[in-house]
């Protein structure tokens, strides 16, 4: 599949892979995309091992890994649900006494307004 093969004991010369994977549409015509990427060694050569030890073609293996990338970066994008903090202001209006506030304020209303009336003389 690749233009290069992993072989044990290569450590020290390191060959550049290139892998071509053919993706296929079928939406009115058959149409054959062919798209090659170069990866880089130590990815292809992890890919290599992972389509060795479960046994799967390496076509495969890339499908696997990147929808695994994939889903990782959709998650991580993804923002948790918003929950707003309470907290406790006092009393609630219905403990309060409405009429004797209304009152009160009237009250000063009242002698706010006899203030001003008693400058103007």
């Amino acid at each position: 599949m690749g233009t290069s093969e992993y072989l044990p004991g290569q450590d020290d010369v390191l060959m550049r892979a290139e892998i071509v994977i053919d993706i296929r549409y079928a939406i009115a015509h058959d149409v054959i995309m062919r798209t090659t990427i170069t990866l880089e060694d130590t990815i292809y050569y992890e890919i290599k091992e992972i389509s060795h030890f479960r046994n799967i073609p390496v076509k495969t293996a890339i499908n696997l890994v990147l929808a695994e990338g994939l889903s990782a970066l959709k998650n991580e994008h993804e923002k948790p649900d918003f929950t707003q903090r309470t907290y406790s202001l006092g009393k609630s209006y219905s403990e309060y006494d409405l009429i004797k506030a209304l009152e009160a304020a009237s009250e000063l209303e009242v002698g706010e307004i006899k203030r001003k009336l008693d400058l103007r003389k």
